[in-house]
């Protein structure tokens, strides 16, 4: 099939000039990427005993994975998915900063504790002794009464994640953080309670940006990027509207692409520095020689590339 697109909807070239600041300012991401990569192998190189010290590199990984969609989105005009990208970005972003700020080995067990209760119980869902099980297993019929239950219900490999998980939370560098992850259950009578929020920590992610001083940006970009995340953002694709008539803006829109750039920059950034510094202090300089040439990319490049939005 050669099905061609509605060029109203979704234009066949970007504007030549438009194209070059895009092309520029994924560039600049995919350079902070690139450079982070190498941080990454250095803290991965450096001997530390115990799985708890693998998870800010996790935390890491996952920044440099989400930089990177971004800037192959940003090159493609695909702005407002790169907005539900950096709202991840910011909230792995947020979580590194908190792992490291002090109790680092507590903090990355509570993490550690969090995620396996999480996935036991996603995975009970699958077996019949749990009364979560009934309700999944009510949802699908409901659904599609010919679905083979007992082919996805009661597996032995299920069965045998759970053990293991289960019997990880009994080791003795657990005990303390379970503990304290059912206390803070309890005491907050929250069904979940974040990994973040053992320890009298903060409730959540709202309360996270404030403990970390950095309210202004949860209200000016995390709260407005849920709207892409969630449908309470669609009307902002309608341009006017009338009794007899509507026009809808194109998809691959550039409008905020300065924005999203500046932002996801500016994470990347605090992310790598507080992580250099935490995790390989030895490779600081490295990073402070590298980010003092970039910085005069990234200036050169928030100051040339002037913009003239107009719906």
């Amino acid at each position: 099939m050669n099905t061609k697109p509605n060029r109203e909807v979704l234009p066949e070239n970007t504007d030549e000039y438009l194209q070059k600041i895009l092309n520029e300012f994924s560039a600049n991401i995919s350079e902070v990427i690139n450079f982070g990569t190498h941080l990454l192998v250095w803290d991965v190189n450096k001997k530390r005993e115990g799985k708890d010290n693998h998870i800010p590199t996790l935390f890491f990984r996952n920044i440099l994975e989400l930089g990177d969609s971004i800037s192959i989105l940003i090159q493609s005009s695909s702005i407002d998915p790169s907005k539900i990208l950096l709202r991840s970005l910011l909230e792995n972003s947020y979580g590194l900063l908190y792992l490291l700020e002090k109790n680092e080995r507590k903090r990355a067990l509570s993490y550690m504790v969090w995620k396996t209760i999480k996935q036991i119980k996603n995975y009970k869902r699958f077996i019949s002794d749990y009364p979560s099980s009934q309700e999944l297993k009510r949802l699908i019929l409901e659904n599609d009464e010919s679905f083979p239950i007992d082919k996805f219900f009661d597996r032995e490999d299920v069965k045998e994640f759970i053990e293991i998980k289960s019997s990880l939370l009994k080791k003795p560098e657990f005990d303390e953080v379970y503990k304290e992850y059912n206390r803070t259950k309890n005491k907050r009578k929250l069904r979940n309670p974040s990994w973040y929020s053992l320890f009298d920590g903060p409730k959540n992610f709202l309360e996270l940006s404030k403990y970390l001083d950095r309210s202004l940006i949860y209200e000016f970009h995390y709260r407005d990027y849920s709207e892409n995340v969630h449908v309470t953002g669609i009307q902002k694709g309608i341009a006017k509207a009338g009794k007899d008539f509507g026009q809808i803006i194109q998809i691959r829109d550039f409008e905020n692409c300065k924005e999203v750039y500046l932002s996801t920059i500016d994470n990347l950034i605090e992310s790598f520095n507080i992580f250099t510094k935490n995790r390989i202090p030895t490779k600081y300089q490295e990073f402070r020689i590298w980010y003092l040439e970039f910085r005069q990319i990234h200036r050169k490049a928030i100051e040339e590339n002037i913009f003239n939005y107009k719906k």
